[in-house]
């Protein structure tokens, strides 16, 4: 993730709607970290990719931790986070793509990123940072469905290569490797397998569907939540 100097990541509309867009798949993945336990009240929590800081509000408003991480390349939605979470309760600190550096050993509770991956090119570098900075016991829980094994994702790579984002191609056992050769244990689920599939097609172009069925392939299929564990 390099530092990305530009006004918006799609356009201002569409930045603005990106939050209502994610805020159902962030719900669930808090969900599910809730279910595993994985985060317990006065934890550390970093987000990769946190944009304007939306996910790590929710976090912060389930979870209360005593401090929240933020690594977000683009200026402008980093400036955007700051002015958010300077309300919070817990310790907020935000980095540009260098962040890693300030992120001290074996700190973070649980890591977190949404749709992140696929900006990346080199996995075992991401994999080797997230291994370091977790507690012993820590999780990462990154969530993707832009990945090869999901349909949509040539069309959607056109797109966000036409905006002007650099984009990789990931397999879902590509990341899961290299998590493993990082020194994490790697699972996968579905991130969402029940519940109404969120869409509304007049809002954007943006990541579209083509049918129904496409769009709950996605959601309840495709759309997949990765589980990194730090073990002892």
């Amino acid at each position: 993730m390099s530092e990305v100097i530009r006004t918006h990541f799609f356009d201002y509309e569409e930045d603005s709607r990106l939050e209502e867009r994610n805020i159902h798949f962030w719900r669930a993945l808090a969900g599910h970290v809730q279910a595993d336990r994985s985060l317990l009240p006065g934890g550390v929590v970093l987000d990769i990719g946190c944009h304007r800081g939306g996910l790590l509000e929710l976090l912060h408003e389930r979870f209360r931790p005593a401090k929240l991480i933020g690594l977000e390349p683009l200026v402008s939605a980093r400036r955007v986070a700051g002015q958010r979470m300077s309300r919070f309760t817990s310790q907020t600190l935000l980095f540009g793509a260098e962040g890693w550096s300030s992120i001290p050993n074996a700190e973070v509770d649980l890591v977190v990123g949404h749709e992140v991956l696929q900006y990346i090119s080199d996995l075992s570098q991401l994999m080797t940072g997230i291994r370091r900075c977790l507690t012993p016991g820590g999780f990462a829980y990154l969530a993707l469905g832009c990945h090869t094994e999901n349909p949509l994702w040539a069309t959607w790579r056109h797109e966000l290569e036409e905006l002007g984002h650099r984009v990789y191609d990931h397999s879902p056992l590509e990341i899961m490797a290299a998590g493993a050769r990082a020194g994490l244990a790697p699972s996968v689920r579905p991130l969402r397998d029940t519940g109404w599939a969120y869409h509304d097609p007049t809002a954007s172009e943006s990541f579209s569907y083509p049918s129904v069925e496409a769009l709950l392939e996605h959601q309840f299929r495709h759309k997949l939540l990765f589980r990194f564990e730090c073990r002892v």
